[in-house]
């Protein structure tokens, strides 16, 4: 198995109300259902949870999430990512363990982005490439130049190979051939992913020397934390686990004898009835903090929806505003009245009204935008209302706790039969508490430990295969034209199988490194809908050399709305002939489902090879025989209207938390 491995478990949005999961399988995974319910949103955010950014996130996500967390594996080693929706600068935190474990063991904190300055323990990217093996190197941004700089390769680069948006399926601009400057970016990383550098062999002679370098760092760490641990007589892992388990079974024995000699007290005090009457007051504070934060919440979303809304008409005057200016105004003539006959100079009305739809719309508008900076400054007071209130929430329910404590031991001390008995059970129970909280905190420690012995056997692996490759390379690097044959023909096997017309002249340009079809390169096909089809059928292509190893990337994909151009969407016809796609036939659905057949294959063929591969697509409703053939490979789906009971999307309660409640 390869080390350079990415494979999904789990989306986790966390929210106020309950969490948001989305699940994942090794192979591949469809998402789909109707338009606006969320569903480019689960890709959005797993590009951000991968270091994006940005993540542009819905109204119902923004009132309903605290933050996003991502299960997976790297490297075949599993990991939490865990990062803030709204603060994107604030750090990334990564946990090795599932999000239903990570609070067990100590976190990392990464910087997200190599433009902020370096802290915690690095940069997000720099985590992310060496847990899939790959050299964190710098590369020439003007190739063909003697001066020219360098800029370090970020995961982000690679990840454009990784990430077909709905924006990029079927675009003209794919990869960013329309942009020279960033275009060249895209072509060295691509000699990157193809050990195509003439620097190759240097750059990862220089990075295994890195590796080595940091393996006895991180080999002398692991050995002066082992002898500080003998030092301190630190009890083995297993050792700290067995014991955790039995003072869970000792604290759960003793808490139910406690509830039975609960049971049997019976008494009443002046202090007793004091405490009772306390905690029901507490009770019914801390029921209307709880009304109040839930009011809280609703005015958010009220402020962020009326923000979007004064938005979406400052945008809709702008438009009037420049149809106005690019078509100019009609000059209406003078006119005779209807009824009098009379000769009606329009001048003297419009000087005598003021009339002046400009100024009316540059009014407007400005209120507007006042109103919005307004709704800002209500939407920031309210945010922090609502943690004022969950702090005073908390507080509360801590003297409840306390009150509850007290009423416990008041009832205690009327009952002197059970005194002895309860006091000795709480004593003993409070004694095993605080020793489990010891214990708890020695086995964090304990796996720290083998966390910094795993990270180790890592590197020796990723040394091992590092050598593999650079012995490679050294004895037969590829050509450029090798990488491209190879990529051809991929490409004109997906293309087989997908059955279009006139399939001839299929390769992968040497100079935009894009697909070609009948000799004419990619951004020159006019249809739409074949451009869909070579754009996956090129992504594809990409992973196949992945999970074939001869490529400096994980077997991993994302593709959103498959159906771009298709007939399936409402897509925009400014990057399509109709002419064009009608010829080509692409409405054909036989040619939509063996596009999902090469995908199942692909995923198949991954499998053989015994390669951790996935595929995550998302599209909208799909024909009933394709969605019936592919059920098993569905994670999540969709309904607008709840048809089926299915969830309405990926925030499944925002209506019912939106509406008010019953009295």
């Amino acid at each position: 198995m390869k080390t350079s491995t990415l494979l999904l478990s789990r989306l986790i949005l966390v929210g106020h109300r309950k969490n948001y999961i989305v699940p994942f399988q090794p192979g591949l995974n469809i998402i789909y259902g109707d338009s606006a319910t969320g569903k480019s949103s689960i890709l959005e955010c797993i590009n951000y949870l991968l270091g994006a950014s940005k993540f542009v996130f819905d109204t119902e996500i923004e009132t309903s999430v605290s933050y996003a967390a991502l299960e997976l594996e790297l490297g075949g080693k599993p990991y939490l990512i865990k990062r803030d929706i709204f603060q994107p600068t604030r750090h990334v935190e990564v946990y090795s363990a599932w999000f239903d474990d990570h609070a067990s063991v100590f976190p990392k904190r990464y910087v997200p982005s190599y433009g902020q300055p370096v802290s915690g323990d690095g940069y997000f990217m720099d985590f992310l490439l060496a847990s899939l093996g790959l050299p964190i190197v710098k590369i020439r941004t003007a190739p063909t130049r003697e001066d020219s700089t360098v800029a370090r390769l970020s995961f982000r680069d690679l990840f454009k190979f990784s990430y077909l948006r709905q924006d990029d399926v079927g675009s003209k601009n794919l990869l960013n051939v329309g942009l020279p400057v960033l275009h060249t970016k895209t072509k060295q990383t691509f000699r990157y992913i193809f050990n195509l550098l003439d620097e190759n062999i240097a750059l990862l002679e220089e990075h295994l020397s890195e590796l080595k370098a940091k393996h006895r760092r991180l080999t002398t760490k692991y050995e002066d934390v082992s002898e500080f641990l003998r030092q301190s007589d630190f009890k083995a892992a297993v050792s700290l686990e067995d014991e955790l388990d039995e003072l869970e079974s000792q604290i759960k024995i003793l808490e139910n004898q406690l509830s039975e000699v609960n049971l049997r007290v019976v008494a009443d005090s002046h202090a007793a009835r004091y405490l009772r009457e306390l905690l029901a007051e507490q009770k019914d504070c801390l029921a209307l903090l709880q009304s109040d934060r839930l009011n809280s919440e609703r005015q958010i979303d009220r402020f962020v929806r009326l923000r979007n809304d004064y938005a979406e008409d400052i945008d809709r005057i702008s438009a009037v505003v420049k149809a106005k200016s690019l078509l100019g105004q009609a000059s209406p003539a003078d006119g005779v009245c209807p009824v009098c006959d009379s000769p009606l100079r329009l001048d003297q009305w419009r000087e005598s009204f003021q009339i002046n739809s400009e100024d009316k719309l540059a009014q407007e508008a400005s209120t507007l935008e006042r109103r919005t900076k307004e709704l800002g400054h209500l939407l920031t007071e309210e945010r922090s209302r609502y943690q004022e209130l969950s702090v005073r929430i908390g507080s509360v329910n801590d003297e409840y706790e306390r009150t509850s404590r007290l009423l416990d031991e008041e009832v205690s001390t009327t009952v002197s039969p059970y005194l002895a008995e309860r006091d000795g059970i709480s004593s003993e129970i409070a004694t095993l508490k605080e020793r489990r909280s010891q214990v708890e905190h020695s086995a964090k420690v304990r796996r720290l430990q083998k966390s910094i012995s795993d990270e180790i056997d890592q590197l020796l692996r990723t040394i091992d295969q590092t050598n593999g490759k650079l012995e490679k390379m050294r004895d037969a690097a590829p050509s450029l034209h090798e990488v491209l044959s190879l990529l051809g023909d991929e490409l004109n096997d997906y293309l087989r199988v997908v059955n279009i017309k006139d399939r001839r002249g299929v390769a992968v340009s040497e100079s935009s490194l894009l697909p070609v079809l009948r000799e004419r390169e990619y951004r020159d096909v006019t249809s739409g809908g074949l451009r869909t089809i070579l754009s996956i059928g090129y992504y594809l292509s990409v992973l196949k050399a992945a999970v074939l190893d001869k490529a400096n990337l994980p077997a991993f994909i994302m593709i959103d709305t498959v159906g771009k151009y298709l007939g399936k969407t409402n897509a925009s016809v400014d990057e399509t002939d109709p002419v064009a796609d009608l010829t080509e036939g692409v409405t054909d659905p036989m040619k939509y489902q063996h596009m999902y057949d090469y995908m199942v294959s692909l995923s198949s063929f991954a499998e053989e090879k015994q390669s951790d591969a996935q595929i995550i697509v998302v599209d909208n409703d799909i024909p009933s025989t394709i969605r019936d053939k592919f059920a098993g490979f569905v994670v999540a789906q969709f309904s607008s209207t709840g048809e089926g009971g299915l969830p309405v999307g990926l925030i499944d309660d925002a209506r019912a938390a939106s509406l008010p409640q019953e009295l």
